[in-house]
């Protein structure tokens, strides 16, 4: 499901120098909006217009401002393109959700999530809800304590009664934890024309002139994904379930990483990732990132995650990952790719620990050769399992003594893997689907079957 989206965080109240009550006030949040300062994904323009952005994966923009525990808020947007839904993400108490408005590709309507409940099964569900793109809307959200009322264009559409500790957000939207309010959009053009605040009678005003001290973001790493530090996730720790996602400190392939990890993010799953050091890890190049070079900021060091955080661990491909290979014995002509003795022991423990949980482990293209060369109780966790593995070339290097650069399956095949035909799995004439998954241990291909990966594992851990 995609979606336009407005973030609301309730924070500190301020008041006016009056400390008059303003219920009938509309603030203007907008002009303190700096693209340059607050956009956190996608390509934004200021104008008379409003804010504006592209069709962008996941666009959003830091709206600073401060809220009161009650108030109403109100935007105004025109989506020029796509399909797919406009939310608005708001704080009510403890709790925070989304309103959404021609969502899940059935035009429904409602708050998501009430009870870990979404739109298609809570009692705010509206049907036939279709926004029409090139029209102007306006959508109000009046939080209250004991409740939440929403309207559209002056029709209230749905009333959520409670006050609010049994509401929560998809972990897929990220932005800074200090932000109070921010608007978006999924790969549709759309422009926010107003973004207003007021309290309401009984509180304080919301100061006009107030601004958040911002958490800067990491560097965005694609439109497909933003990696934040782990303080700054939005999700329900009550109920969200977490994936490791291991990539290697230089040339991973980022699609290989990306893919699986949007999917899992729209199932609902909380991502975290870690790599050989904490620092900022480089993609190939041509690899699937934006223009931006796809950086990545790991959330963990390999030696501090700690496995019982996680439901399942997936290795990322790309022949940086070859420095995590346990027990081969050659060496690659790139020194990076060659590890060192403390990553791969870190690596290799926590397959270990993975298996002995019973958990899933996951490797994608030269992420299989990491499972390959583990060993658990002596042998290699892929010995005896049926496995798939791209016929590409691995990097040059010395193989058995010789140099060469055989193909990634010699890897499953000198450690006993039942390596099956490429491309045999699904649609012979396509490798999107070529995913083989034998007990707890999933195998995909290449980087073109990585989205298929994470949807299986996805479902796998439902």
């Amino acid at each position: 499901m995609y979606r336009v989206f407005l973030f609301v965080a309730a924070i500190s109240i301020t008041a006016t120098a009056s400390g008059q009550d303003t219920a009938s006030r509309w603030f203007d949040q907008l002009q303190k909006v700096n693209p340059n300062q607050h956009a956190v994904a996608g390509q934004w323009q200021k104008s008379s217009e409003g804010l504006r952005t592209d069709a962008a994966t996941s666009s959003r923009i830091i709206v600073p401002a401060k809220v009161p525990r009650q108030y109403d808020l109100r935007v105004e947007f025109t989506r020029h393109s796509g399909q797919h839904s406009v939310a608005i993400f708001f704080t009510c108490g403890v709790g925070r959700a989304t309103y959404e408005l021609d969502a899940w590709g059935e035009h429904l309507a409602g708050i998501q999530q009430i009870d870990g409940g979404d739109i298609r099964s809570n009692s705010t569900r509206t049907d036939n809800l279709r926004l029409e793109n090139g029209r102007r809307y306006t959508a109000e959200i009046h939080v209250r304590r004991d409740r939440v009322d929403v309207l559209l264009n002056q029709k209230r559409l749905a009333t959520y009664r409670g006050d609010g500790s049994d509401l929560s957000i998809l972990p897929v939207w990220q932005i800074p934890a200090s932000a109070s309010l921010a608007v978006g959009a999924y790969q549709a053009e759309t422009t926010f024309h107003k973004v207003e605040l007021r309290a309401v009678t009984g509180e304080q005003v919301v100061n006009e002139t107030s601004s958040v001290a911002m958490t800067p973001m990491p560097k965005q790493t694609s439109p497909a994904t933003v990696v934040v530090p782990t303080a700054a996730r939005p999700t329900d720790t009550r109920t969200a379930k977490r994936v490791l996602i291991v990539i290697a400190d230089h040339h991973f392939f980022y699609r290989e990483y990306a893919d699986p990890r949007q999917e899992l993010e729209r199932a609902g799953f909380t991502v975290e990732v870690a790599a050989g050091n904490r620092n900022e890890c480089y993609p190939h190049g041509n690899s699937g990132q934006g223009n931006d070079g796809g950086g990545v900021l790991p959330d963990f060091a390999l030696s501090q995650v700690d496995p019982d955080r996680y439901e399942a661990i997936v290795f990322s491909g790309g022949w940086g990952a070859s420095m995590y290979q346990y027990a081969f014995d050659g060496r690659y002509d790139d020194a990076a790719y060659n590890g060192d003795r403390q990553k791969k022991n870190a690596a290799n423990r926590l397959i270990n620990a993975f298996h002995k949980q019973d958990k899933y482990i996951c490797g994608i293209c030269n992420g299989v050769s990491v499972l390959a060369w583990s060993r658990v109780d002596g042998q290699s966790l892929l010995s005896g399992k049926r496995v798939t593995a791209p016929t590409r070339a691995a990097p040059s290097g010395i193989y058995d003594g010789q140099r060469g650069n055989p193909s990634i399956r010699w890897h499953v095949e000198k450690n006993g893997g039942r390596l099956v035909p490429a491309g045999s799995i699904g649609n012979p004439r396509s490798r999107a689907d070529d995913v083989a998954v034998d007990g707890k241990i999933i195998t995909a291909e290449d980087d073109q079957s990585a989205r298929e990966a994470g949807r299986q594992l996805a479902r796998l851990l439902k």
